[in-house]
């Protein structure tokens, strides 16, 4: 009788608990717990009539990434600058860095980017940042062509070419003359790949503040390392990073391999054209995802890809593999995931791209 007492017991406390947490854990989140973490702007990002999106202009503000915070700030051409440079008119540069989210240093303070650090060792260049959020092959191509035609100069474009950059291209755009349009299914093109979080997670992570925090609290502190890695499956597993070890057609339209890859090689080409056509060189670079790191080798198909393209046209082939694959080799995965990487997310922290930037330095002076 005591047992099935306590059983009710604890049942009705986890329901009143639960239902407490729905209705004020937010509340009780924000105001108590997380009070720390200030509202954030959200109006940083501007559409584009030829590249489809970009930064807002001479933008300075505090903006969030989870429960990261930290300022963003853009000069007049809408690049990505340290907001402790003033920069209005600048149109020539030594060194653009193009790529997405991981090369526009989502989550850090422009000084903690890798592009930020690597601008600091780099004094005596002009160095200017054109990634941003979401950007793939199709929008490098276009936006570099639209700056070109307005006047930008560049001696270098190294373009840092991300593991989700073939299915952005595959699924969410397309280019007519040079100008990237949004597929029709745009808003679903994501839902077609196996993403990190369903609507009942979603719906959990929005409602269950304080049990959220509490069940991160216990996996950070009191379970294994095995249980921490458990929880992580589904962002090993992502099926934006999985296609270089674990192709499925039905994620890119039906395509086989070869056709959905040839869309992104497509573009560079075109891109290495345009670049040798101005008399810029052009450079790219390769990075893992956790996922890789976990279930791939360092040889894998985004290098021989990006390797084989680069053969006869790019100045250098910047491999940041090996570099992540010697920290994670015969280490424990979960413990330095959690090193290298934002908590809970593919992007790197800021040991993750300070990696990066110490190695691009010893590439570059050689």
């Amino acid at each position: 009788m005591k047992i099935i007492f306590f059983i009710k017991i604890f049942f009705i406390s986890l329901i009143l608990f639960l239902l407490l947490d729905v209705t004020i854990g937010k509340y009780i989140n924000k105001k108590f717990i997380q009070k720390d973490l200030i509202d954030v702007d959200t109006s940083y990002g501007k559409s584009d009539s030829t590249y489809d999106h970009r930064f807002s202009k001479n933008y300075n503000s505090i903006i969030g990434w989870g429960n990261l915070r930290y300022r963003l700030c853009t000069d007049n051409n809408s690049f990505r600058i340290s907001c402790n440079k003033k920069r209005k008119d600048e149109k020539n540069f030594d060194i653009a860095f193009i790529g997405d989210s991981f090369t526009e240093g989502l989550g850090y303070d422009y000084e903690k980017t890798f592009v930020g650090l690597i601008e600091s060792k780099l004094k005596n260049k002009k160095i200017a940042n054109l990634a941003m959020t979401s950007y793939s092959p199709s929008i490098y191509l276009s936006k570099i062509n639209y700056l070109i035609d307005s006047g930008y100069k560049f001696r270098e474009v190294i373009v840092f070419l991300d593991l989700s950059d073939l299915p952005d291209d595959v699924l969410c755009y397309q280019v007519d003359e040079l100008k990237v349009k949004r597929k029709k299914d745009y808003l679903n093109c994501y839902n077609n790949l196996n993403n990190t979080e369903n609507k009942f997670s979603k719906f959990i992570s929005k409602n269950f503040k304080i049990s959220i925090l509490l069940k991160d609290f216990i996996n950070d502190n009191l379970l294994d390392n095995k249980n921490n890695e458990k929880l992580l499956k589904s962002l090993i597993n992502h099926s934006r990073s999985e296609w270089t070890y674990n192709y499925k057609k039905e994620n890119f339209n039906n395509m086989m391999l070869d056709e959905s890859t040839s869309i992104s090689i497509n573009h560079m080409n075109n891109l290495h054209i345009l670049l040798k056509k101005n008399s810029i060189d052009l450079s790219v670079a390769v990075y893992p995802w956790p996922g890789t790191l976990k279930n791939d080798s360092a040889d894998n198909l985004q290098v021989k890809i990006w390797k084989k393209f680069c053969e006869l046209k790019c100045k250098k082939f910047y491999n940041f593999m090996p570099a992540f694959f010697s920290k994670f080799e015969n280490q424990d995965f979960y413990k330095n995931y959690k090193k290298y990487f934002i908590t809970e997310d593919i992007h790197y922290n800021q040991i993750g791209n300070k990696l990066i930037a110490d190695e691009f330095f010893i590439k570059y002076v050689n």
